[in-house]
């Protein structure tokens, strides 16, 4: 059984099978809300493979933005 712990964003948490799976919200049923059963999720590789390069794309941006210091 897959159950919609929640939805933020872009970003969709499955439970499944005891564990918490980040999928794109885009790829659920537009009607699907929080607490849903969800009898089954076809994923399409293209799209989450390039979520996760989104997602490391940010992540370079955001340590590319100094060092923290402050020169007074």
């Amino acid at each position: 059984m897959i159950v919609i712990d929640r939805i933020d964003d872009d970003i969709a948490v499955l439970e499944f099978d005891g564990q918490m799976i980040e999928i794109p919200s885009s790829v659920l049923p537009e009607d699907c809300k929080e607490g849903d059963i969800l009898g089954f999720v076809k994923l399409d590789n293209t799209e989450i493979l390039q979520e996760g390069k989104d997602r490391i794309e940010r992540l370079k941006a955001m340590s590319n933005m100094g060092s923290g210091e402050i020169d007074l």
